[in-house]
């Protein structure tokens, strides 16, 4: 829609330019003669209006249409200006209200000023009014899949034959470009579980209902976020620390994300598989080893970690005895450092270390530790031994 402060603006400057001429130079005034045409392709939300220049009078300046809900509407509330020509010029109407009645002119300014066409109606149709279940009420979010739902407030007695969810990664989802999930019942209260999510992605959603005479109604939108989930489904949360998400837990994936099996180990001490997974670093640092939007720490990622703790290894460490040997840890980043040794050597809780996507020569690749008095440091070993891992998301 386009502003009238520059026909306002236009029509002072003529103005101010016939104030300025003598009486005989002023040019004779003669006002447009407008007509207002019909209102067609009428929907809750919008409309076309349509109008033609009769008689031009003076040199047209500007013309086209105006609307408002009060009769007798003007220039300076909602108006556009016409496409076409002075036979047959036409304005969309957006971001009506549904279910209202609307008055329209036509309009076209010259040196006579602004004239009216003769005031029409129209009265846009119902739309049912639906809201969408609020992302803090939704009990369930997973990897792949979460549960929304909608209400239909009033369908203003035109029935409603759909009523649904539809969703994705952009504001405002729309059922004609968007996916979509039509649920059964005749409650106008109603949930569904949509799937086929992607994991640690944000999605919007917005409940819709669609009324018989084709109209849809929709929601507010609402955005959630799923979950962190590998290709075996294991769940994992996140942190931010000093600018960068980790994922809080160790990954532990035997899947490759095309699901081919992923060479692992897990400590032969950990019965309960608490610690994570070990990898070489040859099968790390292949593109489908990590969940999409997600990466194993760089070197430099590490040093940013670590920097920011000021090598502090206590403050990433987890609270506890349970997966350490001393009752040292902080863990006041929320990094939650689990001492998950080494597979091949030595027992657990004494230290822990990771792999970073860096190398330092053709056989060797490059690695932190933490040890349990929080001590850190970084070094290079062969890439055939295995250690955990940790992933940042992409950035």
């Amino acid at each position: 829609m386009k502003t009238y402060n520059l026909i306002l603006g236009i029509i002072c400057l003529l103005c101010i330019t016939l104030l300025g001429c003598e009486e005989d130079d002023y040019p004779k005034a003669i006002p447009a003669k407008v007509k207002t045409g019909e209102v067609d392709n009428i929907t809750g939300s919008s409309a076309i209006a349509y109008g033609s220049i009769l008689d031009e009078g003076s040199p047209l300046s500007w013309k086209g249409i105006v609307w408002d809900t009060l009769p007798n509407p003007v220039i300076k509330k909602n108006g556009a200006l016409g496409e076409g020509s002075n036979e047959s010029f036409k304005v969309s109407m957006e971001g009506l209200k549904g279910g209202t009645k609307y008055y329209v002119r036509a309009f076209a300014t010259n040196l006579a000023g602004i004239q009216f066409g003769a005031e029409k109606t129209f009265t846009t149709k119902q739309v049912p009014l639906v809201k969408t279940m609020e992302s803090e009420d939704v009990e369930f979010i997973g990897g792949t899949s979460a549960e929304f739902g909608g209400e239909i407030r009033n369908d203003f007695g035109v029935g409603i034959v759909e009523r649904g969810l539809c969703w994705g990664e952009e504001e405002n989802p729309n059922i004609e470009e968007d996916s979509k999930l039509a649920i059964e019942g005749e409650s106008d209260t109603f949930k569904g579980l949509i799937e086929g999510l992607k994991p640690s992605t944000v999605y919007h959603v917005r409940a819709y209902a669609i009324a018989s005479n084709g109209e849809v109604g929709y929601g507010e939108n609402e955005n959630f976020e799923t979950l962190i989930m590998d290709y075996d489904g294991n769940i994992y949360t996140s942190v931010e620390i000093a600018g960068l998400t980790w994922m809080v837990e160790n990954f532990e994936s035997t899947h490759f994300t095309d699901g081919t099996d992923l060479p692992h180990t897990f400590h032969v001490d950990d019965v309960n598989k608490e610690y994570g997974a070990h990898y070489a670093w040859n099968d790390i640092v292949k593109e489908n080893f990590a969940p999409e939007g997600w990466h194993v720490a760089t070197n430099a990622e590490w040093i940013t970690l670590v920097d920011f703790v000021e090598n502090d290894g206590l403050r990433l460490k987890e609270e506890g005895t349970e997966h350490w040997n001393t009752d040292n840890g902080t863990n006041e980043t929320g990094f939650t450092a689990l001492g998950g040794g080494f597979a091949f050597s030595g027992p657990m809780k004494g230290y822990a270390a990771w792999w970073t996507s860096d190398e330092n020569s053709d056989i060797n690749g490059l690695r932190w530790y933490l040890l349990d008095d929080g001590g850190m440091g970084f070094a290079e070993n062969d890439k055939n031994l295995v250690f955990n891992v940790r992933l940042v998301k992409d950035y």
